[in-house]
């Protein structure tokens, strides 16, 4: 009996002691409560961070479509974002053309000027895009800002002395523009310096599509005598020096005959607007005159005014004054 005498009070103690513990912390947590809520009410709240600001370029008042834009009619602008296509800097903008009115406070994009194509015609100047390939393309050398030659061949059927059309042919090619300036070669998705786009493809060169179109600035003159060749045989670029700027003579060849006649009852006035690259893209070119086979050509060492009736016309080796090709005004 007195072993377990002695157990029960160390339990006893034991036990006692314990309770004590609990007693001791429940205590400090109730101190630590109210400390903690004071400190949470004075201490002061973490400062925001300021979203990153960008610059971006807008319309200072209505920007009028096709009107050039000059440095007084744009303004900057703070964002957190930058539209994609937008400019961060107003220099960029100048001599741009909207091509379509644009409102005061409008962030300007890319999408809202003028063709990038377009913008680097030179007066007199039209944008040709015509086909190539591997061989026809140089070997896919070409690029922009590159000068070419346009050379043209054909298929031509021999005809008999009677007129009959005999299964034997011929090609046969000739020059048919010089020094063309190349606008765009392959992919023709040109983007302007200083915009934000968009993240380029992961994908390498190898792996995108051989180019099928060269872009060429084209003379107006140009313009028919390539459209119909491309369209009757085919048409191949030949590389060139920037630094050469040799050109063939026009009044070493009679031009060939227009589809269009001008009308009888021109002044001498009108006349001479005949010559002008425009009325004379106007009246056409045939697939016979692109490689000198048109029943009539005009020379162009006879002045196209010297006749009040119109320029001499050369038929074979003979001329025949009075007769005139060109176009109705």
């Amino acid at each position: 009996m007195h072993n377990v005498s002695r157990i029960a009070a160390i339990l006893l103690v034991v036990l006692a002691t314990v309770l004590a513990l609990v007693a001791f912390a429940l205590g400090k947590r109730r101190q630590e409560a109210p400390v903690a809520a004071q400190s949470a009410a004075v201490t002061p709240a973490a400062p925001l961070i300021p979203a990153k600001v960008a610059r971006v370029v807008v319309a200072a008042q209505m920007l009028p479509g096709g009107e050039v834009i000059n440095a007084s009619s744009l303004r900057e602008v703070d964002v957190s974002t930058l539209p994609e296509g937008s400019y961060e800097q107003p220099e960029l903008l100048v001599g741009e053309v909207p091509r379509v009115n644009i409102p005061e406070g409008t962030v300007i994009t890319t999408s809202l000027l003028s063709n990038p194509i377009a913008m680097q015609l030179r007066p007199g100047e039209r944008a040709l895009a015509v086909p190539v390939d591997e061989i026809t393309g140089v070997g896919y050398r070409v690029q922009p800002g590159d000068y070419v030659d346009v050379v043209l061949t054909l298929k031509i059927a021999e005809t008999s002395s009677n007129g009959l059309t005999l299964s034997k042919e011929h090609s046969e090619s000739r020059l048919l523009a010089s020094r063309l300036r190349v606008l765009a070669y392959g992919a023709l998705d040109l983007p302007r310096a200083g915009t934000t786009t968009a993240p380029a493809s992961s994908k390498s060169d190898q792996t995108q599509p051989p180019p099928k179109m060269a872009v060429l600035a084209v003379p107006l003159d140009d313009i028919d005598p390539l459209v119909l060749g491309a369209q009757s045989g085919k048409l191949s670029l030949a590389l060139r020096h920037p630094g050469d700027d040799g050109m063939p003579s026009n009044l070493l060849f009679p031009s060939p005959a227009t589809v269009l006649a001008p009308r009888n009852d021109l002044t001498g006035e009108q006349r001479g607007w005949l010559a002008s690259p425009e009325n004379r893209a106007y009246a056409g070119v045939d697939e016979p005159g692109l490689v000198g086979r048109a029943k009539a050509a005009i020379s162009r060492t006879t002045p196209r005014t010297s006749s009040p009736v119109g320029p001499e016309i050369i038929r074979g080796s003979t001329a025949s004054p009075h007769t005139s090709l060109a176009v109705n005004p």
